[in-house]
């Protein structure tokens, strides 16, 4: 097996545009057409450059799908945490309803990478695709917990919360990934927070 190469960020603005141009691209690919389409040819056309440019900053598909995954993860991962402290200032339904439409929206924002991640996994949604970003909400929504069921003993609140930021991914990756079109978003996300809810009262 051949090692890669670990690429060097680029640091010149130049260099900082082009890998930016193909990221871009392959995520315009991945919105309009999927993950199927999505291959180093296919980015060097619709981005117009050689295929020793895209070699240049990346070793194949895979690691090009890394980066955007990374990118899909942090920018979600830091609406969460803004959404989480504005909710300590709100009731348990408000503040649920911010959390969950967050996720929702941070999903759909990254739909075309978020879904060629799901649909590499053999239980497809159902699949913990996003670990960081459970991992993220675990420990930061565990705060909301804290201040609507003060008397929880450790044990009980930390169960609580494991279940349910579990549920709360998956539930809103549906919502954002899976929706159909018949069915209200609004309506879906009411009843997630009904649920989310319910559990933690």
């Amino acid at each position: 097996m051949v090692a890669q190469r670990q690429r060097v960020r680029p640091r010149q603005d130049r260099a900082v545009q082009t890998r930016r141009l193909l990221l871009d691209t392959a995520v315009r690919i991945l919105d309009r057409d999927g993950i199927d389409r999505l291959s180093t040819t296919a980015v060097t056309r619709a981005a117009h450059v050689s295929s020793g440019t895209f070699y240049r900053y990346f070793n194949d598909r895979a690691e090009l799908l890394g980066v955007l995954r990374e990118e899909a993860v942090r920018s979600i991962s830091d609406d969460l945490m803004v959404s989480v402290v504005d909710a300590l200032e709100l009731d348990l339904d408000a503040a649920l309803r911010l959390v969950v439409v967050t996720l929702v929206d941070g999903f759909e924002r990254h739909r075309g990478v978020i879904t060629a991640l799901v649909n590499q996994l053999p239980a497809g949604n159902n699949a913990n695709v996003l670990p960081e970003i459970e991992a993220d909400l675990h420990r930061l929504a565990s705060l909301l917990p804290r201040r609507h069921r003060p008397h929880l003993a450790p044990e009980q609140l930390e169960a609580v919360v494991f279940m349910l930021m579990g549920v709360l991914v998956s539930t809103c990756l549906r919502i954002a990934l899976g929706r159909p079109a018949e069915v209200d978003r609004e309506q879906l996300v009411d009843l997630t927070v009904a649920m989310i809810g319910a559990g933690l009262r």
